[in-house]
C-alpha cells in the first residue's frame, strides 16, 4: 500500500520495539508491550474514533492469531487492549513466543493502520511513539 516506505516503517517499528523491549522476564515483556500498544491506542483514537480503532485492533489480533495462538487471550475494549487474561496464562508460553507474538501484534497493527489510513498517519504515529 505504501510502497518503498514499508521497509522504512518496518525498520522504525523494529527500533521502537527494541527500545521498549528491554526486560528479560515475562511480566516485563507484557508491561513493555502493554505500554507500547496503549501509546499507539491513545494516538490513533482521536483520529479514528473508538469503533474504527477497535476494528483495527481486532484485525491485527486476528492476523496474529494465525501464527501465535496466545494472542487469543488478549481482548479489545473501548479502552484499548486488555492483557488481563493473557497475564493469567503467561506460564503456558515461552518468553520468546510471548515476545514474538506481541511484536507481531504491533507489526500487524501498524500494517492495518497503513492500509486504512495511509502512511502519513503511520509515520506521524511512529514519530510519537
Amino acid at each position: 500500500m505504501f510502497g518503498n516506505n514499508k521497509r522504512e516503517i518496518d525498520k522504525k517499528i523494529e527500533r521502537v520495539i527494541e527500545m521498549w523491549d528491554n526486560q528479560g522476564h515475562k511480566e516485563g515483556v507484557l508491561e513493555v508491550y502493554e505500554d507500547l500498544i496503549g501509546t499507539i491506542w491513545s494516538q490513533i483514537l482521536p483520529s479514528l474514533g473508538w469503533i474504527t480503532a477497535m476494528a483495527v485492533m481486532e484485525r491485527a489480533l486476528t492476523l496474529t492469531q494465525e501464527q501465535y495462538p496466545l494472542v487469543e487471550h488478549l481482548k479489545v475494549t473501548r479502552n484499548g487492549l486488555n492483557f488481563v487474561k493473557l497475564r493469567g496464562r503467561i506460564g503456558d508460553e515461552t518468553l520468546e513466543d510471548l515476545k514474538e507474538g506481541l511484536k507481531e501484534v504491533v507489526v500487524n497493527l501498524i500494517d492495518v493502520l497503513a492500509m486504512i489510513a495511509g502512511d502519513v498517519l503511520v509515520k506521524g504515529l511512529l514519530q510519537e511513539i
